[in-house]
C-alpha cells in the first residue's frame, strides 16, 4: 500500500472557494509517468503538482504541461505554510528550466519567463466562427490563441461552447479585454482538450498577456483579473524577459492519497 500526502490550495486568492484550486503531492521519489497521470486524473482538478526534492512537475487530469503557475504557486504555499519553511525563496527545476518563488506579507511571486507571441490575424475569422464572438485582433502563443475584444462586459457573460473550442488547431484560447479600474485587463482561458474546460486563474497566460497589454499600454506593472466563475487577482511586473506574478493563497484541505 501506499500512502502520499496531499494538499489542496487555492492560488490567486485569499478567500475561500475562489482562485484556481491545485493539488500538491509531495514525493519521496518519483512515480512512474503513468502513475502520475493517473493520480491527476483522479484527483480531477485543473492541475496537480508533484514534487520530489526541487524537482516539480505539472498535470491536467489528462496530459503533463510545460509550466504551470498557480500550481507552482500553491507548492510554494505548502511548503512555507504547511511545512513551516524558514526560506523566503524557494527553487523548482522544472521543464521550463528553474523557477524562483518569494515570499512576503502573505504574498507569493512567480519569477517565470515571458511567453513569446506573435500577431496572426490569418485565423481571426476562424476563431470568430467557432467561439461566435466579434474579434479585434488575434495573437499566438505556442499552444494557445490570444483573442482581444473591445468589450471586457462581453468577456465576463461569454458562454463558450466547448465542443467548438476543442476543434480548433491549438488547444488553448484566450480571451482578454481592457479592464475596469483598478483592473489593466481582464482574461479568461479555455482547453478542453487538456482536459480543463475553463481554467479559474491562469499564470502561464499572464506570461503571454503581461507582455503584450504592457506594450499596449506603456506600462511594466500590471494588475490583471481573470474573470471566471471563481475568479482571481494576478499583480503583473515586466522585467527583461520575465514576468513576476504575484498572488495569495489559501488552504482548503489536507489528506492522504491511499493506492
Amino acid at each position: 500500500m501506499t500512502v502520499l500526502p496531499i494538499y489542496y490550495v487555492n492560488a490567486f486568492s485569499s478567500l475561500p472557494f475562489s482562485g484556481n484550486p491545485a493539488a500538491v503531492v509531495l514525493l519521496e521519489e518519483w512515480l512512474p509517468d503513468d502513475s502520475l497521470i493517473t493520480l491527476a486524473n483522479e484527483i480531477n482538478l485543473p492541475e496537480t503538482a508533484f514534487l520530489v526534492g526541487d524537482h516539480i512537475r505539472w498535470f491536467t487530469p489528462k496530459i503533463e504541461v510545460p509550466l504551470c503557475g498557480h500550481a507552482t504557486l500553491a507548492t510554494a504555499f505548502v511548503l512555507k505554510t504547511i511545512k513551516q519553511s524558514s526560506n523566503d525563496l524557494f527553487k523548482f527545476q522544472s521543464l521550463s528550466g528553474e523557477l524562483t518563488v518569494s515570499c512576503q506579507d502573505s504574498l507569493f511571486t512567480l519569477n517565470f519567463p515571458t511567453i513569446p507571441a506573435t500577431l496572426n490575424n490569418d485565423i481571426k475569422s476562424v476563431l470568430e466562427e467557432k467561439l461566435a464572438l466579434q474579434i479585434d485582433e488575434v495573437w499566438q502563443a505556442r499552444d494557445r490563441y490570444v483573442c482581444f475584444l473591445s468589450d471586457p462586459e462581453t468577456i465576463i457573460n461569454y458562454q463558450p461552447n466547448f465542443t467548438q473550442i476543442a476543434q480548433l488547431p491549438l488547444p488553448g484560447v484566450i480571451i482578454t479585454a481592457k479592464g475596469h479600474a483598478p483592473f489593466d485587463f481582464i482574461s479568461r482561458f479555455f482547453a478542453p482538450v487538456k482536459g480543463v474546460n475553463e481554467d479559474p486563474v491562469t499564470g502561464t497566460s499572464h506570461c503571454v498577456l503581461a507582455p503584450i497589454w504592457g506594450n499596449k499600454l506603456n506600462k511594466t506593472q500590471l494588475q490583471a483579473r481573470q474573470v471566471s466563475k471563481r475568479g482571481g487577482n494576478i499583480d503583473c511586473v515586466l522585467k527583461d524577459n520575465r514576468v513576476l506574478l504575484t498572488g495569495a493563497a489559501a488552504l482548503f484541505l489536507t489528506g492522504e492519497i491511499t493506492f
